[in-house]
Protein backbone atom coordinates (compact mmCIF):
# COMPACT_ATOMS: atom_id res chain seq x y z
CA UNK A 1 0.00 0.00 0.00
CA UNK A 2 1.25 3.52 -0.83
CA UNK A 3 2.46 5.67 1.82
CA UNK A 4 0.14 8.27 0.55
CA UNK A 5 -3.26 6.18 0.16
CA UNK A 6 -6.08 6.75 2.72
CA UNK A 7 -4.97 10.10 3.84
CA UNK A 8 -6.75 13.51 3.01
CA UNK A 9 -3.23 15.03 2.18
CA UNK A 10 0.60 14.09 2.85
CA UNK A 11 2.80 16.83 4.42
CA UNK A 12 6.46 17.33 3.79
CA UNK A 13 8.93 19.73 5.58
CA UNK A 14 10.20 22.99 4.79
CA UNK A 15 13.79 24.20 3.89
CA UNK A 16 16.54 22.83 5.74
CA UNK A 17 18.86 25.20 3.83
CA UNK A 18 17.14 28.60 4.22
CA UNK A 19 16.39 27.91 7.99
CA UNK A 20 19.47 26.59 8.81
CA UNK A 21 21.30 29.85 7.52
CA UNK A 22 18.50 32.37 9.21
CA UNK A 23 18.84 30.03 12.41
CA UNK A 24 22.77 30.23 12.99
CA UNK A 25 23.57 32.80 11.29
CA UNK A 26 25.25 30.59 8.90
CA UNK A 27 26.55 31.64 4.75
CA UNK A 28 28.10 27.85 4.23
CA UNK A 29 26.31 24.84 2.16
CA UNK A 30 24.15 23.39 4.95
CA UNK A 31 25.03 19.88 3.78
CA UNK A 32 28.69 20.27 4.97
CA UNK A 33 26.78 20.45 8.44
CA UNK A 34 25.97 16.90 8.38
CA UNK A 35 29.99 16.15 8.67
CA UNK A 36 30.71 19.42 10.79
CA UNK A 37 26.98 20.15 12.74
CA UNK A 38 25.55 16.94 12.94
CA UNK A 39 22.84 17.80 16.41
CA UNK A 40 21.63 20.85 14.45
CA UNK A 41 20.54 19.07 11.51
CA UNK A 42 18.79 16.97 13.69
CA UNK A 43 17.19 19.32 15.48
CA UNK A 44 15.58 21.14 13.07
CA UNK A 45 14.46 17.81 11.26
CA UNK A 46 13.08 17.02 14.94
CA UNK A 47 11.18 20.28 14.79
CA UNK A 48 9.83 19.92 11.49
CA UNK A 49 8.37 16.81 12.85
CA UNK A 50 6.91 18.08 15.66
CA UNK A 51 5.26 20.37 13.47
CA UNK A 52 3.18 18.30 12.06
CA UNK A 53 5.24 16.81 8.65
CA UNK A 54 4.47 13.28 7.59
CA UNK A 55 7.91 13.42 6.26
CA UNK A 56 11.20 14.60 6.63
CA UNK A 57 13.54 15.39 3.24
CA UNK A 58 17.27 14.03 4.11
CA UNK A 59 19.47 17.32 3.96
CA UNK A 60 21.40 16.11 1.02
CA UNK A 61 19.72 18.78 -1.64
CA UNK A 62 23.17 20.10 -3.14
CA UNK A 63 25.50 16.81 -1.51
CA UNK A 64 27.52 16.24 -4.45
CA UNK A 65 30.85 17.19 -5.30
CA UNK A 66 30.23 19.89 -7.88
CA UNK A 67 28.02 22.00 -5.87
CA UNK A 68 30.43 21.71 -2.73
CA UNK A 69 33.54 21.90 -4.71
CA UNK A 70 34.95 18.86 -2.65
CA UNK A 71 36.29 15.43 -3.87
CA UNK A 72 34.17 12.24 -4.29
CA UNK A 73 34.84 10.68 -0.96
CA UNK A 74 33.88 13.72 1.10
CA UNK A 75 30.43 13.85 -0.51
CA UNK A 76 30.03 9.82 0.14
CA UNK A 77 30.64 11.18 3.47
CA UNK A 78 27.77 14.10 3.73
CA UNK A 79 25.40 12.00 1.71
CA UNK A 80 25.39 8.99 4.42
CA UNK A 81 25.30 11.04 7.25
CA UNK A 82 22.69 13.38 5.93
CA UNK A 83 20.44 9.87 5.50
CA UNK A 84 21.51 8.51 9.09
CA UNK A 85 20.68 12.14 10.88
CA UNK A 86 17.04 12.12 9.16
CA UNK A 87 16.36 8.06 9.75
CA UNK A 88 18.01 8.97 13.67
CA UNK A 89 15.33 11.74 13.61
CA UNK A 90 12.35 10.16 12.70
CA UNK A 91 12.99 7.17 15.03
CA UNK A 92 9.85 6.34 17.00
CA UNK A 93 7.65 8.79 14.97
CA UNK A 94 5.35 7.98 11.78
CA UNK A 95 7.46 10.46 9.76
CA UNK A 96 8.56 9.34 6.57
CA UNK A 97 12.32 9.66 5.23
CA UNK A 98 12.79 10.68 1.81
CA UNK A 99 16.12 10.76 0.44
CA UNK A 100 16.52 14.19 -1.27
CA UNK A 101 18.45 15.10 -4.40
CA UNK A 102 18.89 17.95 -6.43
CA UNK A 103 19.75 19.00 -9.48
CA UNK A 104 23.69 19.18 -10.26
CA UNK A 105 25.23 21.77 -11.82
CA UNK A 106 24.67 22.67 -15.60
CA UNK A 107 28.59 21.87 -17.34
CA UNK A 108 28.90 20.18 -20.11
CA UNK A 109 31.82 18.34 -18.81
CA UNK A 110 29.92 16.59 -16.16
CA UNK A 111 28.04 12.91 -17.31
CA UNK A 112 25.02 13.75 -15.39
CA UNK A 113 23.31 10.04 -15.52
CA UNK A 114 26.44 8.29 -14.20
CA UNK A 115 27.01 11.14 -11.32
CA UNK A 116 23.29 11.09 -10.09
CA UNK A 117 22.98 7.18 -10.44
CA UNK A 118 26.39 6.88 -7.70
CA UNK A 119 24.33 9.52 -5.96
CA UNK A 120 21.30 7.16 -5.42
CA UNK A 121 23.33 4.00 -5.35
CA UNK A 122 24.53 5.48 -2.18
CA UNK A 123 21.18 5.88 -0.75
CA UNK A 124 19.86 2.41 -1.71
CA UNK A 125 22.97 1.15 0.24
CA UNK A 126 21.99 2.83 3.16
CA UNK A 127 18.51 1.33 2.86
CA UNK A 128 16.44 4.33 1.23
CA UNK A 129 13.12 3.18 -0.41
CA UNK A 130 11.86 6.92 -0.51
CA UNK A 131 13.30 9.30 -3.32
CA UNK A 132 12.81 13.07 -4.08
CA UNK A 133 14.06 14.78 -7.16
CA UNK A 134 13.13 18.60 -6.75
CA UNK A 135 14.37 21.45 -8.37
CA UNK A 136 14.79 19.75 -11.76
CA UNK A 137 14.17 21.62 -14.72
CA UNK A 138 14.26 19.00 -17.47
CA UNK A 139 12.28 15.52 -17.37
CA UNK A 140 14.55 13.13 -18.74
CA UNK A 141 17.25 12.85 -17.03
CA UNK A 142 14.42 11.66 -14.02
CA UNK A 143 12.73 9.56 -16.18
CA UNK A 144 16.34 7.03 -16.51
CA UNK A 145 16.71 7.76 -13.27
CA UNK A 146 13.37 6.29 -12.08
CA UNK A 147 13.44 3.47 -14.36
CA UNK A 148 17.02 2.66 -12.79
CA UNK A 149 15.70 3.06 -9.34
CA UNK A 150 12.64 0.78 -10.19
CA UNK A 151 15.05 -2.24 -11.29
CA UNK A 152 16.88 -2.19 -8.19
CA UNK A 153 13.50 -1.56 -5.81
CA UNK A 154 10.30 -2.07 -7.25
CA UNK A 155 8.32 -0.85 -4.18
CA UNK A 156 10.33 2.35 -3.91
CA UNK A 157 8.58 5.12 -3.63
CA UNK A 158 9.55 8.24 -6.29
CA UNK A 159 8.74 11.53 -6.42
CA UNK A 160 9.65 14.19 -9.45
CA UNK A 161 9.41 18.05 -8.83
CA UNK A 162 10.15 20.70 -10.89
CA UNK A 163 11.11 24.42 -10.49
CA UNK A 164 9.12 26.75 -12.83
CA UNK A 165 8.94 30.42 -12.83
CA UNK A 166 5.83 32.09 -12.51
CA UNK A 167 4.73 32.02 -16.03
CA UNK A 168 5.23 28.05 -15.78
CA UNK A 169 8.50 27.64 -17.75
CA UNK A 170 11.35 25.89 -16.32
CA UNK A 171 14.70 27.62 -17.04
CA UNK A 172 15.49 25.01 -19.79
CA UNK A 173 12.27 26.36 -21.74
CA UNK A 174 9.95 23.19 -20.80
CA UNK A 175 6.33 24.25 -19.69
CA UNK A 176 4.89 22.76 -16.54
CA UNK A 177 1.72 21.16 -18.04
CA UNK A 178 3.90 19.02 -20.51
CA UNK A 179 6.66 17.84 -18.06
CA UNK A 180 3.29 16.90 -15.38
CA UNK A 181 1.88 14.84 -18.58
CA UNK A 182 5.21 13.25 -19.65
CA UNK A 183 5.95 12.27 -15.87
CA UNK A 184 2.54 10.95 -15.13
CA UNK A 185 1.60 8.90 -18.27
CA UNK A 186 5.49 7.10 -18.20
CA UNK A 187 4.56 5.29 -14.96
CA UNK A 188 7.47 5.33 -13.33
CA UNK A 189 7.03 8.43 -10.50
CA UNK A 190 4.53 7.98 -7.94
CA UNK A 191 3.94 11.79 -8.31
CA UNK A 192 5.03 14.74 -9.57
CA UNK A 193 4.48 18.29 -9.96
CA UNK A 194 6.49 21.68 -8.86
CA UNK A 195 8.25 23.52 -6.17
CA UNK A 196 10.99 26.11 -5.09
CA UNK A 197 10.92 29.49 -7.39
CA UNK A 198 7.42 30.76 -7.38
CA UNK A 199 5.57 31.90 -4.82
CA UNK A 200 2.65 30.49 -3.20
CA UNK A 201 0.01 32.61 -5.06
CA UNK A 202 1.36 31.85 -8.17
CA UNK A 203 1.29 28.08 -7.43
CA UNK A 204 -2.17 28.82 -6.79
CA UNK A 205 -2.56 30.12 -10.26
CA UNK A 206 -0.76 27.53 -12.20
CA UNK A 207 -2.25 24.60 -10.53
CA UNK A 208 -5.93 26.23 -11.33
CA UNK A 209 -5.02 25.55 -14.92
CA UNK A 210 -4.08 22.17 -14.53
CA UNK A 211 -5.79 19.09 -14.97
CA UNK A 212 -4.86 16.83 -12.28
CA UNK A 213 -7.81 14.35 -12.12
CA UNK A 214 -6.76 10.80 -11.45
CA UNK A 215 -3.08 12.17 -10.96
CA UNK A 216 -0.84 12.40 -7.51
CA UNK A 217 0.54 15.98 -7.70
CA UNK A 218 2.70 17.43 -5.46
CA UNK A 219 3.62 21.28 -4.96
CA UNK A 220 6.08 22.76 -2.57
CA UNK A 221 6.13 26.43 -2.86
CA UNK A 222 8.66 28.95 -1.50
CA UNK A 223 7.20 30.95 1.62
CA UNK A 224 7.37 33.88 -0.83
CA UNK A 225 10.48 36.01 -2.43
CA UNK A 226 13.53 37.16 -0.68
CA UNK A 227 14.67 40.60 0.59
CA UNK A 228 18.45 40.54 0.53
CA UNK A 229 20.89 41.85 3.28
CA UNK A 230 24.93 41.67 3.06
CA UNK A 231 24.10 38.95 0.36
CA UNK A 232 21.91 36.60 2.55
CA UNK A 233 18.56 36.55 1.11
CA UNK A 234 16.52 36.68 4.30
CA UNK A 235 12.48 35.87 3.82
CA UNK A 236 9.81 37.00 5.99
CA UNK A 237 7.64 35.57 8.39
CA UNK A 238 4.05 34.99 6.86
CA UNK A 239 3.34 31.38 8.17
CA UNK A 240 -0.67 32.42 8.25
CA UNK A 241 -0.32 33.68 4.78
CA UNK A 242 1.58 30.56 3.08
CA UNK A 243 -1.01 27.90 5.50
CA UNK A 244 -4.05 29.62 3.90
CA UNK A 245 -2.45 29.69 -0.05
CA UNK A 246 -1.81 25.77 0.66
CA UNK A 247 -5.12 25.22 2.12
CA UNK A 248 -6.27 26.35 -1.28
CA UNK A 249 -3.92 24.25 -3.31
CA UNK A 250 -5.64 21.21 -1.16
CA UNK A 251 -8.94 22.39 -2.11
CA UNK A 252 -7.87 22.04 -5.67
CA UNK A 253 -6.93 18.60 -5.33
CA UNK A 254 -3.61 18.58 -4.35
CA UNK A 255 -2.55 15.85 -2.13
CA UNK A 256 1.12 16.15 -1.41
CA UNK A 257 1.93 19.43 -0.11
CA UNK A 258 5.00 20.94 1.46
CA UNK A 259 7.51 24.00 1.64
CA UNK A 260 10.39 25.45 -0.32
CA UNK A 261 12.58 28.16 0.48
CA UNK A 262 12.04 30.26 3.12
CA UNK A 263 9.84 27.83 4.55
CA UNK A 264 10.46 27.31 8.71
CA UNK A 265 8.83 24.83 11.01
CA UNK A 266 6.63 27.62 12.35
CA UNK A 267 5.33 27.73 8.64
CA UNK A 268 4.28 23.55 8.52
CA UNK A 269 3.09 23.91 11.83
CA UNK A 270 0.54 26.95 10.63
CA UNK A 271 -0.33 25.04 7.92
CA UNK A 272 -1.05 21.76 9.50
CA UNK A 273 -3.34 23.30 11.96
CA UNK A 274 -5.36 24.51 8.97
CA UNK A 275 -5.40 21.46 6.96
CA UNK A 276 -6.76 19.57 9.91
CA UNK A 277 -9.19 21.58 10.80
CA UNK A 278 -10.36 21.80 7.37
CA UNK A 279 -10.08 17.96 7.52
CA UNK A 280 -14.15 16.97 7.97
CA UNK A 281 -14.79 20.16 5.35
CA UNK A 282 -16.57 20.01 2.01
CA UNK A 283 -13.97 21.53 -0.34
CA UNK A 284 -11.66 18.58 -1.49
CA UNK A 285 -12.25 19.34 -5.09
CA UNK A 286 -10.57 17.53 -7.93
CA UNK A 287 -9.95 20.47 -10.56
CA UNK A 288 -10.39 19.62 -13.87
CA UNK A 289 -10.33 22.77 -16.78
CA UNK A 290 -12.66 23.07 -19.56
CA UNK A 291 -10.50 23.97 -22.34
CA UNK A 292 -11.61 26.96 -23.77
CA UNK A 293 -11.79 27.89 -27.01
CA UNK A 294 -8.49 29.64 -28.89
CA UNK A 295 -8.83 32.73 -31.37
CA UNK A 296 -7.79 31.33 -34.63
CA UNK A 297 -4.41 32.24 -35.74
CA UNK A 298 -3.95 34.37 -38.07
CA UNK A 299 -2.45 33.18 -42.14
CA UNK A 300 1.17 33.54 -42.14
CA UNK A 301 2.74 35.59 -44.59
CA UNK A 302 5.63 33.37 -45.43
CA UNK A 303 3.76 30.58 -45.24
CA UNK A 304 0.75 32.25 -47.85
CA UNK A 305 4.02 33.24 -50.01
CA UNK A 306 5.03 29.77 -50.52
CA UNK A 307 1.97 28.77 -51.96
CA UNK A 308 1.87 30.57 -54.84
CA UNK A 309 5.91 31.83 -55.64
CA UNK A 310 9.39 30.62 -54.66
CA UNK A 311 9.66 33.89 -52.15
CA UNK A 312 13.12 35.57 -51.61
CA UNK A 313 13.76 36.86 -48.27
CA UNK A 314 16.85 39.17 -47.88
CA UNK A 315 19.05 39.56 -45.08
CA UNK A 316 20.93 43.30 -43.82
CA UNK A 317 22.67 43.34 -40.88
CA UNK A 318 22.07 46.10 -38.18
CA UNK A 319 24.55 48.99 -37.62
CA UNK A 320 27.41 48.98 -34.51
CA UNK A 321 26.39 52.40 -34.43
CA UNK A 322 23.43 54.59 -34.13
CA UNK A 323 23.28 55.12 -37.58
CA UNK A 324 20.39 52.74 -39.09
CA UNK A 325 18.64 54.86 -41.82
CA UNK A 326 20.21 53.35 -44.41
CA UNK A 327 18.54 50.06 -43.74
CA UNK A 328 15.58 51.98 -44.42
CA UNK A 329 16.36 53.20 -47.49
CA UNK A 330 17.49 49.63 -48.06
CA UNK A 331 14.39 47.85 -46.92
CA UNK A 332 12.42 50.28 -49.55
CA UNK A 333 14.63 49.51 -52.74
CA UNK A 334 14.34 45.66 -52.17
CA UNK A 335 11.02 45.83 -51.55
CA UNK A 336 10.66 47.84 -54.84
CA UNK A 337 13.18 45.16 -56.32
CA UNK A 338 10.97 42.61 -55.69
CA UNK A 339 11.91 41.05 -52.19
CA UNK A 340 9.38 39.07 -49.76
CA UNK A 341 10.48 39.61 -46.53
CA UNK A 342 13.65 41.49 -44.75
CA UNK A 343 15.55 39.26 -42.36
CA UNK A 344 17.59 40.52 -39.52
CA UNK A 345 21.26 39.05 -38.25
CA UNK A 346 21.56 39.03 -34.42
CA UNK A 347 25.35 40.41 -33.77
CA UNK A 348 26.90 38.10 -36.28
CA UNK A 349 30.20 36.97 -35.57
CA UNK A 350 29.73 38.00 -31.34
CA UNK A 351 30.18 41.64 -32.55
CA UNK A 352 27.89 43.62 -30.76
CA UNK A 353 25.19 45.47 -33.39
CA UNK A 354 21.79 47.18 -32.66
CA UNK A 355 19.08 44.85 -31.57
CA UNK A 356 17.34 42.86 -34.44
CA UNK A 357 13.83 42.50 -32.93
CA UNK A 358 14.15 46.86 -31.88
CA UNK A 359 15.11 47.02 -35.87
CA UNK A 360 12.83 44.34 -37.59
CA UNK A 361 10.02 46.43 -35.84
CA UNK A 362 11.03 49.41 -37.22
CA UNK A 363 10.85 48.26 -41.00
CA UNK A 364 8.09 46.29 -40.36
CA UNK A 365 5.85 49.82 -39.55
CA UNK A 366 8.06 52.62 -41.25
CA UNK A 367 8.41 50.13 -45.02
CA UNK A 368 5.52 47.94 -44.74
CA UNK A 369 7.38 44.62 -45.69
CA UNK A 370 7.65 41.91 -43.81
CA UNK A 371 10.52 41.05 -41.25
CA UNK A 372 12.04 38.23 -39.84
CA UNK A 373 14.49 38.79 -37.17
CA UNK A 374 17.44 36.61 -36.09
CA UNK A 375 17.61 35.40 -32.00
CA UNK A 376 20.24 34.11 -30.48
CA UNK A 377 20.79 31.78 -27.42
CA UNK A 378 24.51 33.44 -27.02
CA UNK A 379 22.86 36.88 -24.99
CA UNK A 380 19.53 36.21 -23.57
CA UNK A 381 18.62 33.99 -21.02
CA UNK A 382 14.77 32.86 -21.41
CA UNK A 383 13.64 35.47 -19.52
CA UNK A 384 14.91 37.98 -21.63
CA UNK A 385 13.72 35.94 -24.93
CA UNK A 386 10.07 35.70 -23.43
CA UNK A 387 10.21 39.43 -22.84
CA UNK A 388 11.19 39.84 -26.93
CA UNK A 389 8.48 37.73 -28.27
CA UNK A 390 6.07 39.22 -26.61
CA UNK A 391 7.56 42.74 -28.04
CA UNK A 392 7.92 41.31 -31.31
CA UNK A 393 4.01 39.59 -31.54
CA UNK A 394 2.35 43.01 -30.46
CA UNK A 395 4.52 44.69 -33.06
CA UNK A 396 2.75 41.96 -35.70
CA UNK A 397 5.47 40.17 -36.10
CA UNK A 398 5.19 36.53 -35.96
CA UNK A 399 8.56 34.84 -38.17
CA UNK A 400 11.84 34.56 -36.21
CA UNK A 401 15.22 32.34 -37.37
CA UNK A 402 16.16 30.61 -33.83
CA UNK A 403 19.88 30.32 -34.07
CA UNK A 404 22.82 29.16 -31.02
CA UNK A 405 25.02 32.37 -32.08
CA UNK A 406 28.57 32.66 -32.78
CA UNK A 407 31.02 32.24 -29.46
CA UNK A 408 32.54 35.30 -27.93
CA UNK A 409 36.09 35.44 -29.20
CA UNK A 410 38.45 34.15 -26.92
CA UNK A 411 40.35 37.23 -26.51
CA UNK A 412 37.13 38.51 -24.93
CA UNK A 413 35.60 35.87 -22.80
CA UNK A 414 37.22 37.81 -19.36
CA UNK A 415 35.11 40.80 -19.71
CA UNK A 416 32.23 39.16 -22.11
CA UNK A 417 30.28 35.75 -20.99
CA UNK A 418 27.94 34.05 -23.06
CA UNK A 419 24.42 32.72 -21.69
CA UNK A 420 23.77 29.51 -23.95
CA UNK A 421 21.20 28.75 -21.72
CA UNK A 422 19.77 26.81 -24.36
CA UNK A 423 20.57 26.29 -28.15
CA UNK A 424 18.36 26.93 -31.01
CA UNK A 425 16.80 23.60 -30.83
CA UNK A 426 15.59 23.84 -27.53
CA UNK A 427 14.69 27.08 -27.70
CA UNK A 428 12.34 26.21 -30.92
CA UNK A 429 10.69 24.03 -28.17
CA UNK A 430 9.89 26.65 -25.74
CA UNK A 431 8.66 29.10 -28.60
CA UNK A 432 6.31 26.22 -29.46
CA UNK A 433 5.12 26.12 -26.44
CA UNK A 434 4.39 29.24 -26.19
CA UNK A 435 2.96 29.17 -29.53
CA UNK A 436 0.27 26.94 -27.57
CA UNK A 437 0.30 28.81 -24.10
CA UNK A 438 0.28 32.31 -25.08
CA UNK A 439 0.27 32.87 -28.94
CA UNK A 440 -3.25 31.54 -29.33
CA UNK A 441 -4.25 34.54 -32.03
CA UNK A 442 -1.22 34.34 -33.74
CA UNK A 443 1.59 31.60 -33.43
CA UNK A 444 5.16 32.61 -34.29
CA UNK A 445 6.77 30.24 -37.62
CA UNK A 446 9.87 29.51 -36.67
CA UNK A 447 12.90 29.38 -38.55
CA UNK A 448 16.06 27.01 -38.43
CA UNK A 449 19.81 27.40 -39.21
CA UNK A 450 21.00 25.01 -41.45
CA UNK A 451 25.02 24.24 -41.99
CA UNK A 452 25.04 22.90 -45.74
CA UNK A 453 29.07 23.00 -45.44
CA UNK A 454 29.40 21.12 -42.65
CA UNK A 455 31.89 18.36 -43.00
CA UNK A 456 29.97 15.46 -41.33
CA UNK A 457 26.34 17.01 -43.21
CA UNK A 458 24.48 13.57 -42.01
CA UNK A 459 25.41 14.40 -38.11
CA UNK A 460 23.99 18.11 -39.28
CA UNK A 461 20.45 16.69 -40.95
CA UNK A 462 20.31 14.83 -37.71
CA UNK A 463 20.65 17.85 -35.83
CA UNK A 464 17.66 19.36 -38.07
CA UNK A 465 15.18 16.22 -37.79
CA UNK A 466 15.67 17.02 -34.02
CA UNK A 467 15.39 20.43 -34.12
CA UNK A 468 11.80 19.58 -36.57
CA UNK A 469 10.59 17.62 -33.85
CA UNK A 470 10.95 20.65 -31.53
CA UNK A 471 8.92 22.84 -33.36
CA UNK A 472 11.49 24.14 -36.69
CA UNK A 473 8.95 24.71 -39.72
CA UNK A 474 11.53 25.70 -42.50
CA UNK A 475 15.35 26.33 -42.97
CA UNK A 476 17.44 29.12 -44.28
CA UNK A 477 21.31 27.35 -45.34
CA UNK A 478 24.60 29.09 -44.55
CA UNK A 479 25.76 30.94 -48.04
CA UNK A 480 26.55 28.46 -50.23
CA UNK A 481 29.55 28.29 -53.31
CA UNK A 482 30.21 25.18 -53.96
CA UNK A 483 29.00 21.86 -55.85
CA UNK A 484 29.28 19.99 -52.44
CA UNK A 485 26.98 22.72 -50.59
CA UNK A 486 24.95 22.40 -53.59
CA UNK A 487 24.19 18.90 -53.11
CA UNK A 488 23.41 19.17 -49.46
CA UNK A 489 21.37 21.86 -49.57
CA UNK A 490 19.36 19.31 -52.59
CA UNK A 491 19.58 16.28 -50.29
CA UNK A 492 18.08 18.42 -47.33
CA UNK A 493 14.89 19.32 -49.17
CA UNK A 494 14.26 16.00 -50.08
CA UNK A 495 15.51 14.62 -46.09
CA UNK A 496 13.78 16.82 -44.26
CA UNK A 497 10.46 17.56 -45.77
CA UNK A 498 9.93 21.06 -44.95
CA UNK A 499 10.91 24.41 -46.80
CA UNK A 500 14.32 25.11 -47.48
CA UNK A 501 15.28 28.49 -48.21
CA UNK A 502 19.06 28.27 -50.31
CA UNK A 503 21.74 30.88 -48.54
CA UNK A 504 23.65 33.13 -51.07
CA UNK A 505 25.64 35.97 -50.12
CA UNK A 506 27.52 37.39 -53.52
CA UNK A 507 31.03 37.59 -53.32
CA UNK A 508 32.25 41.15 -54.55
CA UNK A 509 35.73 41.46 -54.37
CA UNK A 510 39.32 39.55 -53.74
CA UNK A 511 39.33 40.38 -50.11
CA UNK A 512 35.93 40.18 -49.21
CA UNK A 513 35.86 36.29 -50.78
CA UNK A 514 39.15 36.10 -48.77
CA UNK A 515 37.47 37.22 -45.67
CA UNK A 516 34.70 34.73 -45.68
CA UNK A 517 36.48 31.71 -46.36
CA UNK A 518 38.88 32.36 -43.52
CA UNK A 519 36.73 34.11 -40.62
CA UNK A 520 33.11 33.16 -41.47
CA UNK A 521 32.43 30.20 -39.58
CA UNK A 522 30.47 27.41 -41.84
CA UNK A 523 31.25 28.69 -45.17
CA UNK A 524 34.09 27.50 -47.05
CA UNK A 525 34.98 28.77 -51.15
CA UNK A 526 37.18 26.87 -52.74
CA UNK A 527 40.56 29.02 -54.22
CA UNK A 528 39.71 28.88 -57.47
CA UNK A 529 36.34 30.61 -56.89
CA UNK A 530 38.54 33.16 -55.32
CA UNK A 531 41.19 33.52 -57.87
CA UNK A 532 38.35 34.75 -60.16
CA UNK A 533 38.50 37.98 -58.04
CA UNK A 534 42.14 38.86 -57.62
CA UNK A 535 43.09 42.22 -59.85
CA UNK A 536 39.63 42.82 -60.65
CA UNK A 537 37.58 46.22 -60.39
CA UNK A 538 35.07 47.10 -57.58
CA UNK A 539 32.47 46.64 -60.97
CA UNK A 540 34.29 43.22 -62.89
CA UNK A 541 33.89 41.74 -58.93
CA UNK A 542 30.36 43.06 -58.49
CA UNK A 543 29.65 41.48 -62.23
CA UNK A 544 31.58 38.31 -61.34
CA UNK A 545 29.70 37.22 -58.40
CA UNK A 546 26.62 38.06 -59.73
CA UNK A 547 27.03 35.76 -62.10
CA UNK A 548 28.60 33.24 -59.80
CA UNK A 549 25.77 33.26 -57.80
CA UNK A 550 23.21 32.59 -60.32
CA UNK A 551 25.16 29.73 -61.26
CA UNK A 552 24.43 28.07 -57.80
CA UNK A 553 20.84 29.50 -57.99
CA UNK A 554 20.20 27.78 -61.60
CA UNK A 555 20.70 24.76 -59.86
CA UNK A 556 19.20 25.01 -56.93
CA UNK A 557 15.90 27.12 -58.28
CA UNK A 558 13.81 23.23 -58.79
CA UNK A 559 14.47 22.11 -55.47
CA UNK A 560 14.18 24.71 -52.70
CA UNK A 561 11.54 26.38 -51.80
CA UNK A 562 13.00 29.71 -52.23
CA UNK A 563 15.92 31.76 -51.45
CA UNK A 564 18.02 33.59 -48.79
CA UNK A 565 19.84 36.40 -50.26
CA UNK A 566 22.64 38.31 -47.80
CA UNK A 567 23.80 41.72 -48.52
CA UNK A 568 27.67 42.20 -48.91
CA UNK A 569 28.98 45.17 -47.26
CA UNK A 570 25.72 47.07 -48.03
CA UNK A 571 25.91 46.46 -51.48
CA UNK A 572 21.77 46.40 -51.71
CA UNK A 573 22.16 47.01 -55.86
CA UNK A 574 23.83 43.42 -55.88
CA UNK A 575 20.80 41.63 -54.37
CA UNK A 576 18.36 43.98 -56.42
CA UNK A 577 20.16 43.00 -59.56
CA UNK A 578 20.03 38.89 -58.45
CA UNK A 579 16.55 39.58 -57.21
CA UNK A 580 15.81 40.77 -61.05
CA UNK A 581 17.59 37.43 -62.44
CA UNK A 582 15.80 35.02 -60.09
CA UNK A 583 12.24 36.52 -60.88
CA UNK A 584 13.17 35.79 -64.23
CA UNK A 585 14.11 32.04 -64.10
CA UNK A 586 11.16 30.56 -65.91
CA UNK A 587 11.80 26.53 -65.58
Amino acid sequence: MSIFEGKEYFLFDGAIGTYYSSKFNKNTACELANLFDRDSIYDIHREYISAGANAIKSNTFGANRFSLACDQSEADKIIIKGWEIAKRAAEGTAAAVFADIGPLPMDENISAPEEYKKIVDIFISCGAENFLFETFSGYDILLELSAYIRLRIPKAVIIASFAVYPDGYTKEGLFYKDIIDKVSTSGLADACGLNCISGPAHMCRLVKDLNIQGRRIIIMPNSGYPSSERGRDLFIDNSDYFAEKILDLKKMGVQILGGCCGTTPKHIAALAGLLDANNHQEGNLAHKVNSTACVPSEENVLYKLLESKKPILVEIDPPFDTKWEYMLKDAFLLKQAGADMITIADSPLAKARADSSILASKIYREAGIPVMPHITCRDKNLLGIKAMLLGLHIEGIRNILTITGDPIAHTERENIKGVFSINSSKLAGYISSLNSNVFHDGEFKIGGALNVNAVNFDAELRRSVNKIENGIGYFLTQAVYTDAGINNAVRAVQTLKVPVFAGIMPLVGYKNAQFINNEVPGIEIDEETIELFRDKSREESERIGINFSMKSINKLYKHVSGFYLMTPLKRTHVICELIKMIREINI
